[in-house]
């Protein structure tokens, strides 16, 4: 166990420090831990309180974690989440920021669930569920009013929106650009627009490989109550190759909505259409079960030791069985789930690139990612 010092807070309130129960990380545990939930309770006693916030942070993670795997579509047929189906799912929680006064506790939780646990109940529930979580994704916002676009200039609305998110973590985490010297060299808002191919690879080594997702919002009729943002996204990966996606979608403004709010609105449709798209390529048939031989090209072992960790990293890797290992190569079988599409999308999300056919696949970390 170990204690956490609470921070300083509002009048009425006295600081606490609380013992914490915290597990070993499982495998996949960045998907299956859900970080940073703000749980404030108040009942008759301090203790009540506690024990209050804790099942309500808890009912809020696991829904949390139920609309990470799981596709919006699906939604209603997710299983309700009482007191027996939590203590099955939860394996280990860590508490952050804990304050209380006679009657009232307010802390930071962070949840850890079991995968295999939660595996189950979504199977059992009919669910189709996805668990792979995409590299980083650096966005640029590129805001256009008036005829006259902006990256990093200010004022720039779109950037600021896409700032302000504070939307729980899903499947693909987003990177939002400082938009520093070196940011600024690497690309501006006509490249970004354009899909200019060495820009977008300047920025994505800029930030260790990562895909690119270029932003654009034309916003029409600005300062009136028919203010319309026009958004086109488009997700880019110049260190794997891999085929651009976009989507588009228009917002008006609402009721009682100001340019800030209708920009908001933009950024979370904009966030649920990139993260519906990867859940819908990375649902994994559990049934269906596979092993594919690789060869593993290497110069040193800890050459093979990185390849193996990133492997244990991927959920739909089951296992991977050292076959042979030499100075010059390890002969690897990997079981693992779902089709060979999906794991070749999974191991490139870990810079792992698999190439060639049976019976002569290679594996090797992607020459972007060598050094990382």
């Amino acid at each position: 166990m170990r204690l956490l010092q609470a921070a300083p807070v509002a009048i009425g309130l006295v600081l606490a420090t609380a013992a914490v129960r915290a597990q070993t990380a499982p495998a996949a545990s960045g998907v299956y831990t859900v970080a940073n939930v703000p749980v404030d309770a108040t009942a008759a006693s301090a203790d009540a309180a506690r024990e209050a916030a804790r099942l309500q942070g808890e009912r809020q993670a696991y829904h949390i974690l139920l609309a990470r795997l799981t596709r919006a579509a699906d939604a209603a047929k997710l299983p309700p989440a009482d007191e027996a189906t939590l203590n099955d799912l939860v394996q280990g929680f860590e508490v952050a920021n804990e304050r209380h006064s006679t009657v009232r506790y307010l802390a930071d939780y962070t949840f850890h669930f079991r995968p295999k646990a939660v595996r189950q109940l979504l199977r059992s529930a009919g669910v189709p569920f996805a668990e792979t979580a995409s590299k980083p994704l650096v966005v640029l916002p590129v805001y256009e009013s008036g005829g006259a676009a902006t990256l990093w200039e200010d004022p720039n609305p779109w950037r600021a929106a896409w700032n302000a998110r504070n939307g729980p973590a899903g499947l693909v985490p987003l990177v939002m650009p400082f938009g520093g010297a070196e940011d600024i060299a690497a690309i501006d808002a006509k490249s970004a627009f354009a899909g200019d191919t060495a820009a977008l690879a300047a920025i994505s080594q800029r930030y260790d490989g990562a895909d690119v997702l270029v932003t654009h919002a034309a916003v029409s009729n600005a300062g009136t109550a028919n203010e319309t943002v026009a958004v086109s996204s488009t997700r880019f990966s110049p260190a794997s190759g891999t085929s651009a996606q976009t989507w588009t979608q228009s917002y008006t403004l609402g009721a009682g909505e100001d340019e800030a709010a209708l920009l908001g609105r933009a950024v979370a449709g904009t966030v649920a259409q990139i993260e519906e798209a990867w859940k819908a390529a990375n649902i994994l048939d559990l049934s269906q079960v596979a092993t594919l031989a690789a060869s593993v090209p290497i110069a040193t072992l800890q050459d093979w030791v990185s390849v193996s960790q990133r492997l244990g990293v991927i959920p739909a890797v089951q296992k991977t069985d050292l076959a042979a290992i030499d100075r010059r190569r390890a002969q690897i079988v990997i079981h693992y789930v779902g089709d060979l599409a999906q794991l070749r999308l999974a191991l490139a999300q870990e810079n792992l690139d698999l190439t060639g056919d049976a019976p002569d696949y290679i594996l090797a970390p992607h020459p972007s990612a060598a050094a990382h």
